[in-house]
């Protein structure tokens, strides 16, 4: 193949497949992909996105017809280029670059930095960055500032360390696709800055194979040599290689020619990548935008023509469909299951078990084991009970295990029934003298121990003076853990905190160990207790039992001692020392179900319970305490839209493949609209070819019901008017706000954008291939994105429609078409604020029988103080502290835009001393302490104005 002519009328279309990868956890890779645009046929078609803006959103879905005369992408071809490695739910991307240019690299890549928005600086390595890297610099490279660059302002530049081998690469990228059969040319400018220094180098174009992640073969350049100066000559580089058919991916860049024999930086400028075997100018290239990255869920196939011409008809769908299909557990199992662990006894088998299973799958069940003297009590199937008011959990609504052996706490040897985990083939951590985590829930309900009471115990052949983990609680109430190794003496008592655990309630325990870090974390109830400079003589060795519910010594038949009485769930071990940050989100999990976290911090968890290892971005969200989180038996997908539905904000997958949540700040936050479609070019606005509008009803309620989800309260709002002109029209939501106020603000919000019908851009369809100067911003356009829309009837008022983009669909066709179609609902109908009592802080410490204070500024700096707080008017001093006073203001001293502190002078003085930053306040309502929530009785069309 050849230099292919630029249209500058239609962008450069790249259409890859990545046979190299998996579905990877969701992510869409950014390189090691297969270009297959030459293939597509007849109409693509993409669509993403929801139908109005209380549907839950759907995958977005891209088809496409590729042909297959060839028989490379039919995955039971043997002689195939990539037989073996065509599968299901593999990356699919679609980009177009605009302007054309033939560079195919980005912006970022072929300005060395001036393009394309980053920042001087390291390389970003995570996937966000310009995927260029370096194997001889091992911070991966830089974007720096230099007067002498080839082009621009910026450069790229890689340190090569004194004894670098050929041929290492200095810099290189596997951005592009690589086209079977194609051939391309790579040129770029290099230099070497480090004076009295020579460096050897050759461009390379290298292949990547379906089967590494290495190139497996490289076609290389001219070698030069650059003599280094800070105020070097460029020297380009270029070389030319075609794609063998095998190909399923390119690197490009340059390598060292001959060992380096001093430390030198290389840097880089005017790169660029072009089709064809002739290097042409260098331009600057045009945006890359992305228009859908996905999966491939199907490979259908079929041979026309009397069988004699070959088609594919892959459909890809984004991670949304992923993530409907990952079936949760509650919250705790889940939490669990994300460290990987090595067993997982939940305990929550039926009644009358006498095994229980490693919810892991890695053990076999483990049985109840009895002591030489007898059986004890153990049973199953019982329910999480607690002593007090909240001292059960809620992170999980199993079953428990209840063991009921004779004589708790006591020295006696009596009968006793135990879970074997030795019978199940677990003897002790799997690695006592690397790194090990393990966690057990107990609720202790015998007597104060007049020994100690033992529910988790290992020892070796000779138990008692040996190696030995074993957890009780002692004499007075204590959890202890208890560690030695074989040497005499290392018996260590580790003992987290003096409370009481003798109170029938269930706690958590978790025990952390890294020999390597000579660290040990106990972890009890949400508490990190850490030790540090551990002996690691206390590591057991040789151990060859492992006993839950008991003090079971394997010397003597299992002769038991230290008896225990209570109940036991979530036996678990994982195979690294896990953070504290990790014992706590355990803690979390396991006693409130995560109450309490915002919705972003909500969606996040789920994500990563879900196995989501792609790029995402999630926005602050404004419900700040979520209740219980109930994810049983719900799949990923479901149990983000709950959250979505209670933030009343949105999701979708977006054009690069990345997860997006967005708060409900985001629609009333964007004022203004990204771009206005109408006649008028002279205004600014973009053509349209079609546009359809409806003034429906098919999101009209005016009866609203909000159940709150964690206490299943019902919340109402109703609007008389609207039902009688639209007769009832009910609309119910499920939200986990823990605020009653929040959900019943939820129930106003919802009738007040739905009481009445609304006009909605059912379609209005852009024709960037008729109108050239509508692509950049066809490329552009995303969901959630605020638009204008106009319409001027003939003789009549201009017709204007603010709304928010719900849905694009994108057809292009092999005849040079191409539509956008775009499906967009209403922006709020009024204008709202969340209300706030007037605060600040004080500004510096005050003793009492002051008569003028110094305030921080408050929220509004532009408009004076003295418009804000009046004469005569009451203030509360040390809101929420022990000296809490009100105070009676007289006047307010003058303040001018942007003021940063102010003085107020008060009618009589302080009777109290106050610290600087102390909350100052208007005077809050009876149960209200905090200042900067919103006023309770506010309703959204109904608000009075304090000022």
């Amino acid at each position: 193949m050849t230099t292919v002519a630029i249209n500058p009328n239609w962008p450069v279309i790249a259409e890859d497949w990545g046979p190299y990868w998996n579905c990877s956890g969701g992510n869409s890779p950014l390189d090691r992909y297969v270009e297959v645009t030459p293939r597509t046929r007849g109409r693509t078609s993409i669509q993403r996105g929801r139908q109005y803006e209380l549907d839950q959103v759907r995958s977005g879905e891209y088809q496409v017809t590729l042909a297959n005369t060839d028989g490379a992408l039919d995955p039971l071809n043997t002689g195939g280029p990539w037989y073996g490695h065509i599968m299901a739910y593999q990356p699919y991307r679609k980009r177009a670059q605009w302007p054309p240019t033939q560079n195919l690299l980005t912006q970022v890549q072929a300005s060395g930095g001036d393009l394309g928005g980053y920042s001087t600086g390291t390389l970003d390595q995570s996937g966000l960055g310009p995927d260029v890297f370096s194997l001889t610099d091992s911070s991966g490279g830089q974007i720096v500032t230099d007067a002498t660059a080839w082009q621009g302002a910026r450069v790229m530049q890689f340190a090569v360390p004194s004894g670098s081998t050929a041929p290492t690469r200095i810099c290189h990228t596997p951005q592009y696709g690589a086209l079977p059969g194609q051939t391309y040319t790579m040129q770029i400018r290099v230099r070497n800055v480090t004076s009295s220094t020579s460096l050897q180098v050759k461009p390379h174009i290298g292949w990547y194979s379906a089967s590494g992640g290495s190139p497996t073969s490289f076609a290389y350049g001219t070698t030069v040599t650059l003599t280094g100066s800070p105020t070097a000559v460029w020297t380009q580089l270029t070389v030319t290689a075609t794609a063998p058919t095998t190909a399923a991916g390119m690197n490009v860049g340059f390598s060292l020619a001959a060992t380096a024999a001093a430390t030198c930086n290389a840097q880089a400028d005017g790169w660029q990548m072009e089709r064809g075997s002739t290097a042409t100018a260098w331009t600057a290239p045009g945006v890359w935008y992305p228009l859908y990255a996905g999966f491939v869920e199907r490979w259908p196939s079929r041979w026309n023509l009397g069988g004699t011409y070959g088609t594919v008809e892959p459909v890809a769908v984004d991670a949304i469909s992923l993530l409907s299909q990952i079936q949760l557990s509650d919250p705790l199992t889940q939490e669990i299951n994300s460290h990987n662990p090595r067993f997982l006894y939940k305990l929550d088998d039926p009644q009358s078990s006498n095994s229980f299973a490693d919810a892991s799958g890695n053990f076999p069940a483990a049985f109840i084991g009895v002591s030489k003297a007898g059986a004890g009590s153990l049973t199953s199937g019982n329910q999480i009970t607690s002593a007090t008011s909240g001292g059960a959990y809620t992170g999980s609504t199993g079953t428990v295990v209840t063991v009921n052996n004779p004589d708790p706490g006591t020295l006696f040897i009596d009968p006793a029934s135990f879970i074997s985990l030795t019978g199940a083939g677990i003897r002790g951590p799997a690695n006592p003298s690397g790194e090990w985590t393990r966690m057990l829930a107990f609720r202790y309900t015998g007597p104060t121990p007049t020994s100690k009471t033992v529910f988790w115990s290992s020892f070796d052949k000779v138990a008692g003076s040996g190696s030995s983990i074993y957890w009780q609680i002692n004499s007075s109430g204590f959890f202890q853990v208890l560690m030695s190794g074989p040497t005499a003496g290392s018996l260590t008592n580790f003992q987290p905190t003096n409370n009481n655990y003798v109170d029938g309630n269930w706690h958590l325990a978790i025990l952390s160990y890294s020999h390597s870090a000579a660290r040990l974390t106990l972890s009890v109830d949400g508490t990190n207790v850490t030790y540090t400079s551990v002996n690691p003589a206390i590591e057991a060795s040789g151990l060859v039992s492992d006993s839950v519910g008991g003090w079971i010594d394997p010397t003597t038949g299992n002769g038991s001692a230290f008896q225990y009485k209570g109940d036991l769930s979530f036996v678990a071990e994982f195979p690294s020392a896990l953070s504290t940050t990790d014992c706590t989100n355990l803690y979390n999990a396991w006693k409130s179900a995560c109450s309490g976290e915002s919705s972003d911090a909500r969606y996040g968890r789920i994500l990563r319970y879900a196995g989501y290892l792609g790029v995402y971005s999630i926005q602050a969200g404004l419900t700040t305490s979520m209740g219980p989180m109930a994810t049983g038996g719900q799949d990923a997908l479901s149990a983000l839209q709950a959250v979505v539905d209670t933030e009343n904000g949105e999701h979708f997958i977006d054009r690069t493949g990345a997860v997006i949540f967005r708060s409900r700040s985001a629609r009333y936050n964007a004022l203004t609209p990204t771009y206005v479609f109408g006649e008028r070019a002279d205004l600014g606005e973009w053509p349209y070819e079609d546009c359809q509008l409806d003034y429906d009803s098919t999101h009209l309620s005016n009866q609203v019901t909000v159940t709150q989800a964690g206490t299943s309260q019902v919340f109402y709002d109703q609007d008389a008017t609207s039902i009688t002109n639209y007769f009832p029209r009910t609309l119910s939501r499920t939200i986990n706000a823990s605020s009653a106020l929040e959900c019943q603000d939820a129930a106003g919000y919802l009738l007040s954008r739905y009481r009445n019908p609304a006009v909605r851009v059912s379609a209005i369809r852009l024709h960037p291939s008729a109108n050239p100067a509508l692509w950049p911003v066809c490329l552009s356009l995303e969901l959630g994105m605020r638009v204008r829309v106009m319409r001027r009837p003939p003789a009549a008022p201009a017709i204007q429609l603010d709304c928010i983009v719900e849905q694009i669909q994108v057809g292009m066709d092999d005849r040079g078409d191409a539509t956008w179609t775009l499906q967009c609902s209403p922006v709020d109908l009024t204008p709202y604020a969340a209300f706030a009592a007037w605060h600040t802080s004080l500004a510096s410490t005050i003793t009492s029988g002051v008569t003028s204070i110094t305030v921080n500024a408050s929220a509004d700096t532009t408009n004076p103080l003295a418009v804000q707080v009046a004469a005569g008017q009451q203030l509360v001093l040390g809101q929420n502290t022990a000296n809490q006073e009100t105070v009676t203001v007289l006047s307010v001293g003058a303040t001018s835009p942007g003021w940063t502190s102010a003085t107020i002078t008060l009618t009589a003085a302080t009777t109290k001393a106050h610290t600087a930053g102390d909350l100052i306040n208007e005077p809050l309502t009876a149960g209200i302490n905090d200042p900067t929530t919103w006023d309770a009785v506010t309703r959204f069309d109904s608000c009075a104005f304090a000022y």
